[in-house]
């Protein structure tokens, strides 16, 4: 008889922790998907700094990667993400996500080697579930760039505004550098996918924090925030996740050139092109409604 109880107690525990699964499995998930703004969430705080943090040993130094968030309340999911890049390439990412929160912290140290100019982005997201299943998002992106000179013709420094000569000599070095890097890797792509260059306008996808305030290409301040959020929301999927071939295969996104934002002139449509560490090429398409 007690055998029946225990195993009458132990079938109810199973079905109640199963319902319990259901039903907290509607809590927040890591995702980060544009939906109308809400402009009573505000961000008090939306940062990315890169610190030289000294040598590490004789042939490597470390950087010090911050990414802090905090909006002005709680919210039902936050998540940030980070990007990245030395000269041009991808080298590391970061993510974190709570649910029911309001700020985020992320600290991760890198290693480098050699000198570089090393540049990050980031977007701080937030997902807001209001009455009558309205769900509405909040954004911020914050930015923060590095130039570390490891030559065996000096002493190893950082800067990030040149305040020498010697500092401003290196600055243009290592900005050559990516430039030209860039600029072949996205040239190779341009002709690849045979895109007639005069009917769009070119954004480095480093520069696309400078649009938390500023208009995109003429259009209003809500459409720039929808236009930005959508496009975060493609890259997030389509790069940040993997880079995914026609084949489905995924591709793990690091070593791959600094995204390519392509606007259409007639604001009909985005292009992003990327090209992975192996050389092949990506582009993704993100259509733009102008009705509001």
């Amino acid at each position: 008889m007690k055998t029946t109880k225990w195993v009458i107690v132990i079938l109810l525990a199973l079905i109640t922790s199963s319902f319990l699964f259901f039903y907290h499995g509607k809590v927040a998930r890591e995702s980060i998907i544009f939906f109308p703004i809400d402009d009573s969430v505000t961000f008090d705080k939306a940062s990315t700094t890169l610190q030289f943090a000294g040598k590490k040993d004789d042939d490597e130094y470390i950087i010090e990667w911050d990414v802090t968030s905090l909006t002005n309340k709680e919210i039902y999911l936050r998540q940030d993400i980070s990007l990245l890049f030395s000269d041009g390439k991808l080298v590391d990412t970061l993510s974190e996500w709570e649910d029911q929160s309001q700020k985020l912290a992320q600290y991760k140290k890198i290693t480098g080697e050699d000198s570089s100019h090393y540049q990050t982005i980031s977007l701080h997201y937030g997902e807001i579930h209001l009455e009558n299943d309205l769900i509405r998002s909040t954004q911020r992106m914050s930015r923060d760039h590095l130039y570390v000179i490891d030559s065996e013709f000096t002493d190893l420094f950082s800067f990030k505004r040149p305040l020498t000569d010697e500092e401003l000599e290196w600055k243009d070095i290592l900005d050559k550098v990516t430039e030209q890097h860039l600029e072949y890797s996205w040239n190779q792509l341009i002709d690849y996918y045979k895109i007639d260059e005069t009917k769009y306008e070119k954004i480095p996808f480093i520069e696309l924090e400078r649009y938390n305030t500023d208009p995109l290409l003429g259009l209003s301040k809500a459409k720039t925030q929808e236009v930005i959020g959508s496009l975060w929301e493609g890259l997030y999927k389509n790069y940040f996740l993997g880079l995914k071939t026609k084949e489905g295969k995924v591709i793990e996104p690091i070593g791959s050139t600094m995204p390519l934002i392509l606007i259409a002139k007639n604001y009909s449509h985005i292009v992003i092109l990327i090209q992975a560490e192996n050389g092949l090429p990506f582009k993704f398409i993100q259509n733009i409604s102008l009705n509001d």
